[in-house]
């Protein structure tokens, strides 16, 4: 791949992790502690810092993605 390709790769990648609901968009009144399991607020966690961590790279760069939370009908 050549830079640009790798770039172009780079930033799909990036929205499309920018795109996904964190879990607070997914259950507006979400709370770790009510978990069951442990393990799931753990990975609810990791989710949303990966989905935070490609938002803010993008805004940086001042890439357009669009929030789940401005789609219509998701």
């Amino acid at each position: 791949m050549i830079n640009e390709q790798k770039l172009t790769h780079l930033l799909k990648v990036l929205k499309s992790y920018a795109e996904t609901k964190t879990c607070y968009e997914r259950t507006s009144d979400y709370q770790p502690y009510d978990c069951a399991d442990y393990n799931y607020a753990f990975d609810d966690g990791a989710d949303y810092g990966e989905i935070h961590f490609a938002r803010t790279l993008l805004e940086q760069i001042g890439e357009k993605f669009e929030y789940p939370c401005e789609k219509e009908n998701d």
